[in-house]
């Protein structure tokens, strides 16, 4: 089985590490524009295969030709982003243009993969490159809210002192600031917030303050570290074992809308059922008034990048 992987930059680089130990490839395709820069990650991933905990995968630099029989294809590829950028859409209009044009190239070659999109703004970008050219659209997707679902989880953990394996939890909406924490979801292993409290006779929680912060947190990895790569490798990852192991695993990515919220013009993310033939099923959930709200805000805000993404 084969990935294609366009874009080797920080996160490529991430996760082309990261996917080698999964063993769910037998071959891996790199692509990036900057072909010295593909070859040294890759020379340098292959020099990793001599030790003993690692998997012997045939990784090599190509071009889209070589996408025709992949089964995942995952891009990370981007103009480049600024530590001190305070929105991840001010990268729309040259990304948008990005997205067209490999959208096109993988057309061309192929019908088959399921995409993955890391590209900032995701959601723009999902919605970009789902429209854009005739692509089976239930075979693309946008890493979404998946790191934000998973920053959640450990900021009400933290809050708690437990394990943030023990909370479920979720979020739905944009990747960015208009990021929407589903709070009337979450339990605590299937206890509501207010019944562990109690049970636990610990201080209640400040969702107000853990809202604010799940958006924050990434400007300041991005801002102290000068990038982000290491935890949304993690969730590109986890999500192409989900659909090559065809798990049938819900998680919150982004993808078309259908009419869900009232609208189609729009890719956000939601719980999302996904398969090895990508996403079978989509659930616009039944949520609080100010949940509700701040959905349609997320909404708003995304169609606004769209189109901001779709300038020539």
């Amino acid at each position: 089985m084969k990935l294609g992987l366009i874009g080797i930059g920080k996160v490529g680089s991430q996760i082309l590490t990261d996917i080698q130990y999964q063993n769910l490839f037998s071959e891996i395709v790199v692509i990036d524009t900057n072909e010295k820069l593909a070859r040294g990650e890759v020379l340098d991933h292959q020099h990793a295969q001599g030790f003993d905990d690692s998997n012997h995968v045939k990784i090599s630099v190509g071009d889209y030709r070589d996408l025709s029989d992949a089964a995942v294809i995952i891009v990370t590829a981007s103009t480049p982003m600024n530590a001190m950028m305070p929105d991840r859409v001010l990268l729309a209009e040259e990304n948008g243009k990005l997205m067209t044009d490999l959208m096109q190239r993988i057309a061309s070659v192929t019908q088959e993969a399921v995409i993955i999109f890391i590209s900032n703004p995701v959601d723009a970008m999902t919605y970009i490159a789902s429209t854009t050219v005739d692509y089976p659209k239930h075979q693309i997707m946008g890493t979404g809210t998946l790191l934000e679902s998973a920053r959640f989880k450990t900021l009400i953990a933290n809050h708690y002192g437990i394990d943030p394996k023990s909370v479920h939890a979720f979020v739905i909406g944009e990747h960015g600031k208009n990021a929407v924490p589903v709070w009337s979801k979450v339990t605590i292993f299937g206890m509501p917030i207010k019944e562990f409290e109690q049970l636990m006779e610990c201080e209640p929680i400040d969702q107000a303050s853990i809202t604010t912060q799940i958006d924050k947190v990434a400007f300041d990895v991005l801002q102290q570290k000068g990038w982000t790569n290491t935890a949304i490798s993690k969730a590109a990852v986890a999500l192409t074992r989900h659909i090559v192991l065809d798990e049938r695993t819900i998680l919150p990515v982004t993808a078309l809308l259908d009419g869900d919220y009232g609208t189609d013009a729009c890719a956000m993310s939601l719980p999302t059922l996904v398969t090895r033939k990508g996403i079978e099923h989509r659930f616009p959930i039944e949520l609080s008034e100010t949940e509700q709200s701040a959905v349609n805000e997320a909404i708003s805000y995304i169609q606004q990048a769209i189109k901001t993404g779709q300038l020539k």
